[in-house]
């Protein structure tokens, strides 16, 4: 049986759909993992519910309905995201927010859920774990080294050490020289950018940020880093880290680009972190302090 990166504390997970549509099979297939691991799993009311919009899981409110009941039922440990695609900000102006802060509820997901995590990150909800989802445990379970990094980020306590990559040695490309120290946050690009001027952006000033995206072209990501510089985002951060970019234009467009825009930031910036899109991948829990030496090493 792989390993199982839920620590001893976590006994039932709870799978809610905030965002798009989960197909039925993955999150079968991700319920049937969890229990392989011995845990129990509830998938909430409205996972399947569907929407007059093809591209949501549900109405909003059935959505904010199956998140905060998370909350409120006790024997719940941890609240895991069915997949991203979009939806979730609907949620955000009609959350519970004192509901939310009520309990340390750790909660997963990356893409999409971007938006939700940064708001609760802003409401100082969580803990809060950018890692795979429920329809994506299959191959978790499959990779050694994303169970891995899978399981750290779900310890409430580690020491810190370099993130290794996943072929081998612990060194990022350095784009702008420098050294930095911070609380990371790993968020979709697309999505963080489009919560500027929104009253769910936390201030990230003296943060390490950590983007990564999927299937956008180059001219795309130059205008969401263009909206975060503008914004004011980029110039408080204490560095800024590149993950996985797939299905993102040429590696050396990529380059270009971020060499450009990491001119917008004081501190170090960096390429190669082995998260976004893409297997294998090391999961990161949100506002934990990062270290970024001058050698490329991110110690986390």
């Amino acid at each position: 049986m792989p390993h199982n990166p839920f620590p001893p504390r976590i006994r039932t997970v709870a799978v809610v759909a905030p965002a798009g549509p989960a197909a039925s099979e993955a999150v079968a297939s991700g319920c049937r993992q969890l229990q392989a691991w011995g845990l129990d799993v509830k998938v909430m009311p409205h996972v399947f519910t569907g929407a007059d919009e093809s591209y949501l899981a549900a109405p909003a409110a059935a959505r904010r309905c199956d998140l905060e009941q998370c909350w409120r039922e006790p024997d719940i440990d941890l609240v895991l995201c069915a997949r991203g695609g979009f939806g979730t900000a609907h949620l955000l102006p009609h959350l519970d927010w004192t509901l939310l802060r009520s309990r340390p509820l750790p909660l997963i997901g990356y893409s999409d859920i971007t938006a939700l995590q940064l708001a609760m990150y802003r409401h100082r909800c969580g803990p809060l774990l950018a890692a795979p989802m429920c329809g994506r445990l299959g191959d978790l379970a499959a990779d050694d080294y994303t169970c891995y990094y899978y399981a750290r980020a779900l310890a409430d306590q580690v020491t810190a050490e370099p993130v290794c990559l996943p072929g081998g040695g612990d060194r990022m490309t350095v784009l702008q020289e420098g050294t930095a120290a911070g609380p990371l946050l790993a968020v979709n690009l697309a999505v963080a950018a489009t919560l500027c001027g929104t009253p769910f952006m936390p201030d990230l000033s003296g943060h390490i940020l950590l983007v990564e995206d999927v299937g956008e072209a180059v001219y795309r990501l130059d205008r969401f880093l263009t909206q975060l510089a503008q914004c004011g985002v980029l110039g408080g951060l204490a560095g800024l880290v590149f993950g996985s970019f797939r299905d993102c234009g040429t590696a050396p467009e990529r380059e270009r680009l971020f060499r450009r825009i990491g001119a917008a930031v004081s501190g170090p910036v960096l390429t190669g972190f082995p998260f976004g899109h893409t297997f294998p991948l090391a999961a990161v829990r949100q506002g934990r302090r990062a270290v970024i030496e001058a050698d490329g090493r991110i110690r986390l």
